[in-house]
């Protein structure tokens, strides 16, 4: 046996195995249950290199799932062992700054705000953010946040838009 795999040999409980397995037939997509079926195949005897290719992860993660779940098997519970860890790093904030602005803005028409528009397009949000707020996001985010608004369509017309009646405009 190679030096490596020596340290990686895991060994499961008879309950641990019963749990990954519960996590693989139940979440079959998911990372946890990558993470879950990696652990099955160390303790049936594969290799890391082997299970690494069939998951189409790196070999160096599969010997991280591994020593992670080694390491906090007394520590905590099945579900934290095969969770996502916080990741370094500032946490994304547009979210939680241009969505409530969004919200407000698009059940108003566009020339309430001096443009010459009659629906909102992202372009324009852009530029209603950029001008009227100072932030400045790019067209993914304004995306991003339409689509967690409920909002998918191309230009956004306000819901309850009133039209002005001109008198001697016949069309």
């Amino acid at each position: 046996m190679k030096r490596n795999q020596t340290l990686l040999l895991v060994v499961l409980s008879d309950q641990e195995r019963q749990l990954l397995e519960e996590v693989v037939s139940r979440e079959a997509f998911s990372i946890e249950a990558r993470r879950a079926q990696a652990l099955l195949w160390l303790d049936a005897g594969e290799s890391p290199p082997a299970i690494a290719s069939r998951l189409k992860a790196s070999r160096q993660t599969v010997y991280n799932w591994a020593i992670r779940f080694k390491q906090e098997r007394s520590a905590c519970d099945m579900t934290t062992r095969l969770a996502d860890r916080q990741r370094p790093g500032r946490p994304r904030t547009v979210s939680l700054l241009i969505d409530p602005l969004l919200r407000t803005v698009l059940d108003q028409p566009p020339s309430r705000f001096g443009y010459s528009a009659e629906a909102w397009s992202i372009t324009l949000l852009g530029r209603y953010l950029r001008d009227a707020h100072h932030v400045v996001v790019n067209r993914t985010s304004i995306s991003a946040a339409l689509r967690r608004l409920g909002r998918r369509e191309k230009f956004f017309r306000p819901l309850n838009m009133e039209f002005e009646v001109l008198e001697g405009v016949t069309g």
